[in-house]
């Protein structure tokens, strides 16, 4: 029996048929469907491989000079300044030697302290023109012949001389003289200036430091130190949030660097390794992510720069079609949001869909509702909806006072989705007015879903059910809260896998094994190569758009979208309108292949 055919089934949370049911009806049908993307592998442009080689250069050295030239970075610079000089003199000065290290005991044979000694001797008495460099027994016989010095008669004779003044003066002096040999240079170093190497948006400790410096609170910390941590999901949430042109462009300038790391050693170490006769077999492992997500490596997919990253259709541009075919691509918009509104049944997540509501904007309305209150002469309460379409309404019409507040309501909404608490009394932006209203106001069904079933839950039976019978074991409920209740939503990404397995038994059962091929699927979007026919890709867009809009939940009140896109490759692609007649297909197709006759025609 086929996955798809168990589907809808009742919320997880009231069915749990367990692991074994999960495996024998889910897993294992999977396998197969693995082993064939597999084997169909990607086909790989390699002229598109070296312009996107040549971008990384390029985009990587103007990131260096972006960052330098920076106001921000440079004020950075200036901040971590006195503390880089304070490291420079530590680190000369560590080997730093007191004189106890050179003062030795007078041993009478050695030429360099009789030296020592006899010079200091003579300076004493007021020869220091009689003074040498080196004083041999035979040197100093000659010179006492005129002088008759009982002292330098008891050093020739090479006498016990160390309760001597002189000798312990002389043996003092030379420690002095090695001393400072020894520690001038340390210190002369440690006085110049410290040269600073360029920012470095690859060192979390100089990441650390400049938000430290902008008073930008972190919202993800490091599992093994505990210190503060900025990846580049969280860097492109702040350019999303942030104004500062400045700002913006260094946050830009760390997007594109960590990019530009990822894709030399990810991507382009696969294509140049393992592309054979054009093609790229990497490898898929099936729920190798906590959540269940599929996970891959060389290359690892899901590494794919976001669509606004200047790398993102260079990239995509490397994925081709084989001859005859295009790329048909279809994915499920906005499946997370749609998952915890079934799940949670909050009423607002819901009216984001269902009444078409703005998401920041229905935010902003939550959290400043007094002072919007006065802007739209509305009151809240009395119909929240109309209240937030009064307020979207404003957005289009470029209220500044209006887009001011829907902006503001981004950072604290992006920390509260990582668990954030107030922190207005510490510089931050949620305070304790905004807290409360997310979790009591805009979104209450979320929260009592998290801390009254997925917390709870959790912790009586060290799992939580995700669904199908699929379990996320914890031996710490409250320590894992926050991949627990991902866990719940992002494990229907299932939908996907379960789609995969369905189309390969349509394909199967309309005998279109050399028309249509499944080469990929990318948390929530599935890839197939689809023979050039407007009617074989008909076939595919209303199959592959069906099985994916599949109901998954008895009593859904949120459902699935999704919409297919076909082109040469992974980034120029078009979109193809669900139940698209053969002819509106044929038409964008023409637009592939004679992009040219198009624009001439139009001229």
């Amino acid at each position: 029996m086929r996955p798809i055919q168990h589907l809808p089934v009742p919320f997880p949370a009231d069915y749990d048929p367990g692991p074994e049911y999960f495996y024998e009806n889910f897993v294992q049908h999977f396998i197969p469907d693995m082993i064939d993307m597999m084997s169909v592998g990607l086909h790989i442009d390699q002229d598109a491989v070296e312009d996107l080689r040549h971008t990384i250069d390029e985009v990587l050295d103007q990131v260096e000079k972006t960052l330098a030239a920076n106001t921000l970075i440079a004020q950075f610079q200036d901040y971590r300044r006195p503390a880089a000089q304070k490291a420079h003199a530590e680190e000369c000065t560590k080997s730093i030697r007191d004189l106890d290290y050179y003062l030795k005991s007078y041993k009478p044979n050695d030429m360099i302290h009789r030296t020592w000694v006899v010079n200091t001797y003579l300076k004493s008495i007021g020869r220091t023109k009689d003074c040498e460099e080196k004083w041999s027994v035979a040197d100093l016989k000659k010179y006492n012949i005129f002088l008759k010095s009982a002292f330098i008669t008891a050093v020739i004779e090479k006498r016990s001389l160390s309760e001597n003044s002189n000798v312990i003066q002389g043996m003092k002096n030379l420690a002095k003289y090695k001393l400072e040999l020894w520690n001038r240079p340390r210190y002369e170093k440690a006085e110049q200036p410290v040269v600073l190497d360029g920012f470095n948006p690859g060192s979390n400790k100089q990441m650390k430091g400049f938000f430290e410096m902008l008073k930008i609170e972190p919202v993800e910390f490091s599992a093994k130190t505990g210190e503060a941590s900025w990846p580049r999901k969280v860097i492109e949430q702040l350019y999303k949030e942030k104004e500062d042109p400045d700002l913006l462009e260094a946050l830009q300038a760390m997007i594109d660097h960590s990019f530009g790391g990822i894709i030399r050693s990810n991507f382009l170490k696969a294509f140049d390794t393992f592309t054979v006769d054009g093609v790229l077999h990497g490898n898929v492992k099936l729920f190798g992510a906590k959540s269940f997500r599929l996970t891959s490596n060389s290359p690892n997919l899901l590494n794919a720069p976001s669509t606004g990253s200047i790398y993102a259709k260079p990239l995509k541009r490397c994925f081709k079609a084989p001859e005859g075919f295009v790329v048909y691509t279809a994915d499920l918009s906005a499946l997370e949001d749609r998952v915890i509104a079934n799940l949670s049944g909050d009423t607002n997540k819901c009216n984001i869909f269902l009444k078409g509501l703005d998401g920041h904007s229905l935010n902003a309305c939550g959290y400043f509702t007094n002072a919007i209150s006065k802007i739209l002469n509305m009151v809240y309460d009395e119909d929240q909806v109309a209240f937030v379409r009064a307020f979207m309404v404003k957005v289009d019409e470029k209220n500044k006072e209006i887009l001011v507040f829907r902006q503001n309501s981004k950072a604290p909404t992006f920390k509260l989705a990582y668990g954030g608490f107030p922190d207005a009394h510490k510089g931050g932006v949620i305070t304790q007015e905004i807290f409360d209203n997310y979790h009591n106001v805009l979104y209450p069904g979320i929260t009592h879903y998290r801390e009254n079933y997925v917390l709870p839950t959790a912790r009586d039976q060290g799992y939580i059910h995700l669904g199908l019978g699929c379990r996320l074991y914890t031996d710490d409920a409250d320590k894992d809260i926050r991949t627990l209740n991902n866990g719940t939503v992002q494990f229907w990404s299932i939908l996907t896998l379960i789609a995969v397995n369905e189309m390969n038994h349509r394909i199967r059962e309309a005998g279109m094994e050399n028309d249509v091929a499944i080469n990929s699927t990318i948390y929530d979007s599935i890839y197939t190569y689809v023979r050039a026919d407007a009617e074989v890709i008909k076939w595919v867009n209303d199959n592959l758009i069906e099985i994916m809009c599949v109901q998954y939940l008895e009593d859904e009140i949120i459902h699935n979208e999704a919409e297919g896109e076909i082109g040469l490759n992974w980034a120029d692609l078009h979109k193809i309108r669900n139940n698209a007649s053969v002819e509106d297909i044929q038409e964008v197709l023409n637009d592939i292949f004679n992009p040219k006759q198009k624009s001439e025609e139009s001229v």
